[in-house]
């Protein structure tokens, strides 16, 4: 199984022809690397990148209705329409704006409808954030869902920030696992690089969810290449 790559752009860049650069610069530099990879920008870039062969769009967040008067959210059927193919939920920096574990399943529920490809943070109360998140997923839907592992304390954005050790994700894995069918992919997300992905790999992960790195093209390309199993 090719390794996933997801880049999570945050609120990066200032303007489209930079996001229109980096994805460019992105996909020529993986062409022919046998790994898939999921570009996350923000959501006013997202009409103007166009997936490749192995690389797909995707976004950082969506609400958990297809239509209606909310005001300010964009729907998964939205998403969907634009040509995403995955959505990410319940990144840390979501939660300290007030995202619940209750409003990350039901996001991951409507994305589920929407044929989006769920791509779900859990921190460190790994197994009552994932039984509250599966709790109204069918069974047959669970292998569709992408989980990542991503303890706060390693997000680049927190003061002392570093990543988890090999041995730390894989111990937190093996929880995941215990929840989940085996199909299921397992990423690592937390201020990852293109010199310590291979450990994660390593440790049982099917790929990363990377942030201040995906905005840098070559590291990034680097990291992607890193991932590959030799």
């Amino acid at each position: 199984m090719k390794p996933l790559i997801i880049a999570n752009w945050k609120m990066n860049p200032s303007n489209s022809k930079d996001a229109f650069d980096l994805a460019k610069a992105v996909v020529r530099g993986l062409e022919g690397v046998k790994a898939d990879v999921v570009l996350c920008p923000p959501f006013v870039y997202v009409a103007q990148l166009l997936p490749s062969s192995n690389v797909f769009i995707g976004a950082q967040d969506c609400f958990w209705v297809q239509e209606g008067a909310y005001t300010g959210e964009v729907s998964p059927q939205m998403l969907k329409n634009l040509g995403c193919s995955y959505v990410i939920f319940g990144h840390s920096e979501r939660k300290k704006l007030g995202e619940t574990t209750e409003m990350t399943a039901k996001k991951t529920q409507a994305a589920l409808l929407a044929s989006l490809v769920p791509v779900v943070c859990i921190g460190e109360h790994i197994e009552e954030e994932m039984k509250s998140i599966l709790k109204g997923i069918a069974p047959k839907d669970v292998s569709q869902i992408i989980f990542v592992y991503e303890p706060e304390w390693a997000i680049s954005t927190q003061p002392h920030a570093r990543p988890a050790t090999p041995k730390e994700a894989q111990a937190a894995f093996k929880k995941m696992c215990s929840l989940l069918p085996k199909t299921t992919s397992l990423l690592y997300g937390g201020s990852v690089n293109s010199k310590d992905i291979k450990g994660f790999i390593e440790a049982g992960a099917q790929g990363a969810l990377v942030g201040a790195a995906s905005l840098d093209a070559q590291e990034f390309i680097q990291l992607a290449k890193n991932s590959i199993s030799r």
